[in-house]
């Protein structure tokens, strides 16, 4: 749990940063190309809105309820600016590695005792991420019926 709230601490405190490296990205990968289209200041917004929302995405009991309402408020919000599933989610994938190759460059977990702590970090994210996806498709096949 350390290196989970050591990585959610650097996250929150350099979220602008990661959420600028995030939009640029997104604006030119081949698979996001709904996104290159929309203002990077508002894609900025939606990220550091993600990195700072991660702590009550990964910690809480009643995380299962959050994490629902927040991913369907994503899809929501995605599905209106007529980014495809497929975009979105791996426009969320994209967060994720951003978040993490903030991380290591920023070396915050140096020594192998530490590395094995992180493994709660990578297993509490990738759940996440889980339903994340869930949530998103869910909300997808309901409108798009």
């Amino acid at each position: 749990m350390v290196d989970s709230i050591k990585l959610l601490d650097v996250t929150e405190q350099n979220a602008e940063e990661i959420a600028e490296h995030w939009a640029m990205e997104v604006q030119k990968n081949k698979r996001t190309t709904h996104y290159q289209n929309l203002k990077k200041e508002k894609l900025i917004l939606y990220a550091v809105d993600f990195y700072h929302n991660l702590r009550k995405l990964l910690i809480p009991e009643d995380r299962l309820d959050f994490t629902r309402e927040y991913f369907q408020k994503y899809a929501k919000k995605c599905h209106e600016m007529g980014i495809p599933l497929h975009e979105s989610i791996y426009a969320l994938v994209l967060m994720r590695r951003h978040m993490w190759l903030y991380a290591d460059f920023q070396a915050i977990f140096i020594n192998a005792l530490e590395h094995n702590q992180a493994i709660d970090s990578i297993m509490r994210i990738m759940l996440m991420m889980d339903y994340a996806v869930y949530e998103i498709t869910q909300y997808y096949l309901e409108n798009a019926k």
